[in-house]
């Protein structure tokens, strides 16, 4: 009997798992993520900057947004990863 496939001809069964399984922990964890990001700056901003001049601020927020981005990029990344026999 053939595998059933799921659109875009993603096979599902025990060859390959199914295109929405590894979102179940990406989605929440980019979610996560953002919201921790959110909560630094505002209590970086809030409590923690005083002592720093606006540039060091800046700085220290601009840093955190090139962190977050490498882990969310690295998360997705791997993701992609998995996906490429979608376009091949």
């Amino acid at each position: 009997m053939a595998q059933p496939t799921a659109p875009g001809n993603v096979k599902v069964g025990s060859e390959w798992e199914s295109p929405w399984e590894s979102f179940r922990w990406r989605v929440p964890a980019t979610i996560l993520g953002a919201t921790a990001w959110l909560s630094f700056t505002l209590l970086y901003v809030g409590f923690w900057a005083k002592g720093f001049s606006l540039f060091q601020s800046v700085i220290v927020i601009f840093v955190s947004i090139i962190v977050l981005a490498g882990l969310l990029g690295a998360l997705w990344a791997s993701w992609g990863v998995g996906r490429r026999h979608v376009w091949d």
